[in-house]
């Protein structure tokens, strides 16, 4: 099975813009939205976000390592923000299989190579709860199933099926 996969942490408002928390960041977004600026009479997207990304063929571990390593310099920042304002942190994780594009596991009961894809499966180390876990982060997982057998079919925080 094939899986594209990609991470990545935002900052969501409805009040603070993106711009507003780069500058008390100190720290460039990768990409930003701005409320209402798709369809201003419905607020649509319905929030400010400061967002950086990761998309990669690692582990989903690792994209949301590589993600707390670049929020480290500006942990102190970051967690003042969250605790002063009405900034909700996300770490999101977004996940295909069966996409075309996508990375194909191991096979069973060949032992992993270092730095090898893998797809499925992973975990989070200690330090990395511990990172998002004061920055009172929350862990939105999407999966999204695109076999013949899973057309229509997608989950938003559980298993996809398939």
């Amino acid at each position: 099975m094939h899986t594209l996969q990609h991470c990545y942490f935002a900052l969501k408002c409805t009040t603070v813009s993106a711009a507003e928390i780069t500058d008390r960041l100190g720290l460039q977004p990768d990409e930003v939205m701005v409320l209402g600026s798709k369809l201003p009479e419905q607020q649509v997207p319905r929030c400010h976000a400061w967002k950086i990304v990761r998309q990669s063929t690692e582990s989903v571990g690792d994209q949301i390592q590589h993600l707390v390593d670049r929020l480290s310099p500006v942990h102190t920042r970051l967690f003042d923000l969250v605790a002063e304002s009405e900034v909700d942190p996300v770490m999101q994780v977004v996940r295909y299989f069966h996409h075309q594009q996508g990375v194909q596991a191991l096979l069973d009961g060949f032992p992993p190579m270092p730095h090898a894809h893998r797809p499925l499966g992973w975990s989070l180390p200690l330090p990395v709860l511990d990172f998002l876990s004061s920055a009172r982060c929350e862990l939105d997982v999407d999966e999204y199933d695109l076999s013949d057998e899973g057309v229509g079919n997608s989950a938003h925080g559980s298993p996809a099926t398939g």
